[in-house]
């Protein structure tokens, strides 16, 4: 098992997240993680785990590879982004 704290935290990070969906249908997940990014991620935080996934770190979870790919690809909810955060 892998001591959590020694990861990257954009990897820590982009766990919790599809932790917190993999509930959901794939392809909806992966979405959804993409849209979280690009809502609540610093830049530097995204370009991070971008470049994780393209030098093809094996401790980026799946579900987040294809949530970067997606968001690489514009595969986003942009009603969502637009949509303001908190409370």
């Amino acid at each position: 098992m892998t001591d959590r704290s020694a990861l990257p935290p954009e990897i820590r990070m982009g766990d919790d997240v599809s932790r917190a969906m993999a509930h959901l249908p794939r392809d909806e997940a992966s979405e959804q993680i993409a849209t979280h990014l690009r809502k609540f991620w610093e830049p530097r935080m995204r370009e991070a785990i971008i470049q994780r996934v393209r030098e093809g770190d094996d401790r980026v979870n799946p579900l987040l590879t294809s949530a970067v790919h997606d968001y690489l690809d514009g595969d986003i909810d942009r009603e969502e982004v637009s949509e303001p955060s908190g409370g």
